[in-house]
């Protein structure tokens, strides 16, 4: 009598059963892989023209996966095209380029088409991708065509918090860096001083050739950096702090994705009826000369705005820009001041760039 085991369809049902665990072992190999993980470079992702057209990509052998991929625009440049920028920033954080596979969310975005890239974009583009990865989803993209972005984005520290497709961290880089702070319960942390000490030395160091500690410059970030512990209120309670090293110059900013400062504003309803006959930018500038307190009405907040505003005239900080909600600021030029209308994207946070050189640094000093 045969065996059951040496029938044909035992060994029919033997090869369906090992190809269905077999696939499971891949999907779920697949999935550990990029849990928790943002993926930098990967290879698969669409070059046509369409921006929301949605591909096919192979995740392994005989598994296919339908992906929406999100295209920054070719002049990614904050402070020069904020409009295309804050339009790409919306659409990674929206519904609709949102995956989910098996419980894994994840984000694809390309940069391939980017000729134009600057820091400011860098920041946030860090900063959103943290707020991602807090609420579980994955953020994958790959790299501009043009050799010299690429160099940029390796240069501004973005991949020092990403892996490669292949789950390696990328090497951190040295001409720049970005740290995460804890916002807390709205004082920074023993651990965080000691950070912002360790970067305040770099920054010396770099515009003088000393390496020494200066006091004033801490102060100068301090300030500004705990407008964002005030203001900020992101989900992971966390905001950025970019520095990027260039000749004669240090690039500083700061960055949260939260609801922004005129979404916090508190204004008394005689303030407010006025306000109906201000624009959105005359309204921050009010904040930064003291003329509204914060949605919590608590005394002690809404001090650090007046204080960025003084560092500023008083030299001790360069070309100071602000983008929040739908405001872009920048102090000293009016002309470049705007309310984004409706209809128009806005920027969820706030975001401050500001330049630091060696002058800067004496009259802090003095």
């Amino acid at each position: 009598m045969k065996k059951y085991f040496a029938s044909a369809e035992f060994k029919r049902l033997n090869v369906k059963r090992a190809k269905s665990r077999l696939k499971q072992h891949l999907l779920s190999k697949e999935k550990q892989k990029v849990k928790r993980k943002n993926i930098w470079n990967i290879e698969a992702l669409d070059n046509s023209k369409n921006k929301k057209k949605r591909q096919r990509i192979r995740v392994s052998k005989n598994i296919f996966l339908f992906k929406a991929t999100a295209y920054a625009p070719e002049d990614f440049r904050l402070l020069e095209n904020v409009e295309g920028c804050l339009t790409f920033f919306r659409n990674i954080r929206s519904e609709e380029y949102l995956n989910q596979i098996k419980g894994v969310k994840f984000v694809i975005m390309s940069l391939e088409k980017v000729t134009e890239i600057d820091y400011g974009t860098i920041s946030i583009l860090t900063a959103i991708s943290d707020d991602l990865k807090y609420k579980g989803i994955i953020l994958r993209g790959d790299f501009p065509k043009k050799a010299e972005c690429k160099q940029f984005i390796i240069d501004s520290g973005f991949l020092n918090h990403m892996v490669n497709e292949k789950n390696q961290k990328f090497p951190k880089s040295k001409k720049s860096d970005l740290i995460f702070f804890e916002k807390g319960c709205g004082v920074l942390s023993f651990e965080d001083n000691k950070k912002i000490s360790a970067l305040v030395k770099d920054v010396v160091n770099h515009l003088t050739g000393e390496n020494k500690y200066s006091l004033s410059v801490k102060t100068i970030i301090l300030e500004i950096c705990g407008n964002s512990i005030e203001w900020a209120s992101t989900e992971n309670k966390q905001w950025l702090l970019g520095v990027k090293y260039e000749t004669e110059r240090v690039f500083f900013t700061v960055t949260d994705v939260g609801k922004g400062i005129l979404e916090t504003l508190y204004r008394k309803f005689t303030k407010r009826f006025f306000d109906t006959f201000k624009t959105d930018d005359e309204i921050l500038k009010g904040a930064f000369n003291k003329k509204y307190g914060s949605s919590t009405k608590e005394l002690n907040r809404n001090k650090g705005l007046p204080a960025v505003k003084t560092n500023f005239e008083q030299g001790t900080i360069n070309n100071l820009r602000v983008l929040t909600n739908n405001v872009a600021l920048q102090f000293g030029d009016d002309s470049n001041s705007k309310t984004f209308g409706k209809g128009s994207p806005r920027f969820k946070g706030t975001f401050y760039q500001w330049e630091m050189t060696k002058e800067c640094l004496n009259k802090s000093i003095s």
